[in-house]
């Protein structure tokens, strides 16, 4: 009888590892199927319909436009800072809060049944900080309405479980603003890595593209996009790692933030996007980016913005944006050194990675990194790279 129930559990593991692997199987097909799209998945489905499209006529207003824009089908609040210790030391943050519309949800634009797990609203969040030798990144995925992630007002708050932007006056602003969250380490030994910082805003917010409304290809690939690139950031690291004592490191820097939301960047003619903002020495600040899409020529556009906040739209003809080599990265060649000019205002630059290996290995990976910035003009900041 024991030899039989030994056989019995033997076989249900037998079926149980060959269901596994025909799911990983089929999994991986998908990802195939879907490779040329970012995001690993195809919203362009017969199940699924796509949400609401940027529209060149809406008025980007604020304080009302830093909240969440749920028709859209992806939406997200970024903030990078280039940071510095007391010994010099830099550190690379990245914070992203992500919303996605989940298009397979049968009725409603909030709730299709009277439980709040019906909501068709998706959250994940990523927390990076790099220094040279090391990296803290970690990821969490909830579900919209059920009450651990959103955003929401009265003070604006950005959160998803303990992670938490909540502005500092008890109003509906972004900011000025606190940041507290949490990473492990990804590189070396174990540690975690807890941020507690504050942000004040020294200049205005920034529409790209056409007051807000910003192109993303010769066809119909569009997004709202606006920037708060003047932010500065101070506050501490609190370290904690399996070898050495608690570690408390102040830092201070520049910070940007991008608040974009759009329904025509998920399709599998999107490849991916190189994209780069800027703070240069002279107190004015630089965002571009490259669109990589499917049987289209690349797309470059962007923003040059003053010292004092003046935003001039760079349309393709206005600025090169030029890979000038390619690094292995994770088994990947990824452009991390750039050519970017733009002749109307004097700017001929080089934008080269500070360190290599600044891979975020998420559900969705990508490149998020420091950059220095060398040539006509000094500078830092950050580079993102998708679809590699």
């Amino acid at each position: 009888m024991v030899k039989l129930r030994v056989y019995k559990w033997l076989l249900m593991g037998c079926v149980i590892a060959i269901l596994i692997f025909i799911v990983l199987i089929v999994n991986q097909a998908q990802v195939e199927n879907n490779s040329s799209s970012i995001f690993g998945r195809n919203v362009y489905n017969q199940s699924g319909s796509v949400g609401q499209i940027a529209d060149p006529s809406y008025a980007v207003t604020f304080p009302i436009d830093h909240a969440s824009h749920d028709l859209f089908d992806i939406e997200w609040w970024y903030l990078t800072s280039n940071l510095n210790d007391a010994d010099g030391n830099q550190f690379g943050l990245q914070w992203t809060l992500f919303r996605f519309r989940n298009p397979n949800s049968s009725t409603g634009e909030v709730n299709n049944s009277d439980s709040t797990w019906h909501n068709n609203q998706l959250f994940m969040a990523h927390a990076s900080v790099h220094s040279i030798e090391n990296h803290w990144f970690s990821e969490k995925f909830a579900r919209g309405g059920v009450g651990n992630a959103g955003v929401f007002q009265n003070p604006f708050s950005l959160s998803i479980d303990d992670w938490l932007w909540e502005n500092a006056t008890n109003s509906n602003n972004l900011l000025p603003a606190s940041l507290n969250f949490s990473a492990k380490s990804k590189s070396g030994q174990y540690s975690v890595l807890t941020a507690n910082l504050s942000m004040i805003q020294t200049g205005p917010f920034v529409l790209h593209g056409e007051q807000g409304y910003s192109i993303k290809s010769m066809s119909d690939h569009a997004s709202h996009y606006y920037s708060a690139p003047f932010i500065d950031m101070k506050g501490q690291f609190i370290i904690n790692d399996s070898t050495t004592q608690k570690r408390i490191v102040s830092v201070t820097g520049k910070a940007w933030f991008d608040h974009e939301w759009t329904s025509q960047l998920l399709d599998n003619n999107t490849l991916g996007w190189d994209w780069v903002s800027l703070h240069l020495a002279n107190g004015s600040k630089l965002m571009a980016f490259r669109m990589r899409l499917k049987n289209q020529a690349d797309f470059v556009t962007g923003s040059y913005i003053s010292n004092n906040g003046l935003q001039t739209t760079l349309e393709p003809a206005d600025i090169n944006l030029t890979p000038l080599n390619t690094t292995k990265v994770r088994g990947k060649a990824l452009p991390l050194n750039w050519q970017l000019s733009i002749p109307s205002q004097n700017i001929n630059i080089t934008i080269s990675s500070i360190k290599d290996d600044q891979w975020n290995d998420a559900s969705i990976p990508y490149y998020e990194g420091m950059v220095e910035v060398k040539g006509s003009h000094i500078g830092r900041g950050f580079i993102e790279l998708t679809g590699y």
